[in-house]
């Protein structure tokens, strides 16, 4: 600009500052305020402005340190306004600093600037996340105390906030009560109920939901047919879903990866291999590039269906990763073929992954069905040198290895570890004991247990009569 005789003002500032940060380049939107703040105001003064588009730069970016930095700079030669204070409150929310961004919003108040609808949205929508339901249902309420108007943001993250908890009543409600207040709700309201009564396993709701959507008129898009075919598949509704799918290429959308791989999964899961094959070569036809998601699902649900060979097929190893490793060393143990797992390790370390605790569990699993017990706990010490925590599923599977050979007072011991290790047993590892004490006709052992399940409230009360019923009639258990 000074080439052709004018000299660039704040607003031209503002606006360099305000695309670097729009293009994700916040560290030359901040030489340009810095050389603003250097030039002493021989060239010209940053305003709010400058320092509001820079916050929002920031906030995009989840660059905390920094905003606390600015602020400071900022303080110093002008006062925050309302954009400021909103900037801020959007940056801790998303940082997960929900005081910090109270406090501004009381700090606000206290300077006398009335938060406005993005303000209160932000706040309700970073509680909303955290699961923080009644601090944002009182922001709610104040924004109601004010006659604010609330926009379809702001009702959309309560929404999403119950749902996200399950409660759906309260979800229902506050759907009716923006009908109420006149805001249409638009596809993501709708998208987000369907996908919370289907996470609660109502599927006549979540169809209920979609038929009020369709009567507004609305096109399904990618996301709310990814939704409703994810959660009719977890539903059992495998019919309802192929229909759907159907629908949606009538409707000229194709599906996505996770849509494909969604439907490979129900096919599998309900034993229809064939339909899951055809799935996948589907894919394949559209132009996609199998995931390593896709992949596992193919390798998991041939393995499952007894084909393990037709299953390794299916295993790329420039895409592995430690799932597709985990589902592959899994198919690989549950066949018995120890000798492929121990090179199958040798590839993960070679490729510069770790082996995690669920390969060596299904590992040990493996070798506990074979009752080869030495190598078994062999793996446990290897898992423990590795500086890997054996879980419950871990502990449960050198229990039942030993159970079954009858080895009842090394079955407790590591069943003790276990307990010493801070790790809280389910009813399946106490019943997996129980009846093996049962079976050795130790009927003290086995009623101890059945009262240690009643004390950790993993059965209702324990009477004599109960307990002799248990323990074949041949203890008194009081």
């Amino acid at each position: 600009m000074p080439r052709f005789g004018c000299e660039p003002d704040v607003i031209s500032y503002n606006s360099l500052i305000d695309g670097h940060c729009r293009n994700g380049d916040i560290r030359s939107a901040s030489l340009v305020l810095e050389s603003l703040r250097a030039s002493h105001g021989f060239i010209c003064k940053p305003d709010i402005v400058s320092f509001n588009s820079l916050f929002n730069g920031f906030s995009k970016m989840k660059m905390l340190d920094e905003v606390f930095v600015y602020m400071g700079v900022m303080l110093k030669c002008c006062s925050p306004n309302v954009v400021t204070y909103s900037t801020w409150i959007d940056t801790f929310c998303k940082s997960g600093e929900l005081q910090l961004a109270l406090k501004s919003f009381h700090s606000m108040k206290r300077d006398a600037l009335s938060p406005n609808v993005v303000t209160f949205t932000c706040l309700i929508d970073g509680y909303c996340k955290a699961g923080d339901l009644e601090v944002a249902v009182s922001l709610y309420k104040e924004m109601r105390r004010v006659r604010m108007s609330l926009n379809v943001v702001t009702y959309t993250a309560l929404i999403d906030g119950f749902c996200k908890k399950g409660e759906m009543q309260r979800a229902e409600e506050m759907y009716s009560r923006m009908v109420e207040d006149r805001v249409e709700p638009n596809s993501l309201v709708y998208t987000t109920i369907i996908d919370g009564f289907f996470q609660r396993g109502d599927s006549d709701n979540a169809m209920k939901f979609l038929a009020k959507m369709l009567n507004q008129g609305m096109r399904l898009d990618i996301t709310a047919y990814g939704v409703i075919i994810s959660g009719l598949c977890g539903n059992g509704k495998l019919k309802e879903a192929t229909e759907i799918v159907e629908d949606m290429e009538k409707s000229d959308l194709v599906p996505d990866m996770v849509i494909f791989t969604t439907m490979m999964n129900a096919y599998f899961k309900s034993g229809r291999m064939k339909a899951a094959v055809n799935m996948y070569h589907k894919l394949i036809e559209r132009g996609f590039e199998p995931d390593v998601v896709a992949l596992s699902t193919m390798i998991d649900g041939i393995a499952k269906n007894g084909q393990l060979h037709e299953a390794i097929v299916y295993f790329c190893i420039e895409k592995a990763n430690d799932v597709m490793y985990t589902v592959l060393i899994d198919a690989l143990c549950k066949e018995g073929d120890f000798i492929e797992v121990e090179r199958l390790f040798s590839k993960i370390s070679e490729a510069g992954l770790v082996p995690d605790k669920f390969m060596y569990t299904s590992w040990i699993a493996g070798l506990c069905k074979q009752g080869n017990l030495v190598d078994a706990f062999k793996l446990k010490t290897r898992m423990v040198q590795e500086g890997l925590l054996l879980d419950l599923l871990a502990y449960t599977t050198l229990i039942y290895g030993l159970a079954s050979k009858g080895l009842m007072v090394e079955a407790r011991q590591v069943f003790d570890e276990m307990l010493n290790s801070g790790i809280s047993p389910d009813s399946a590892v106490f019943d997996l004991l129980i009846r093996a004490y049962e079976k050795e006709g130790n009927m003290a052992a086995a009623s101890d247990l059945l009262l240690d399940m009643q004390r950790r409230g993993l059965v209702t009360a324990v009477s004599d009569a109960d307990c002799s019923k248990q323990c074949g009639n041949e203890v008194n258990c009081s």
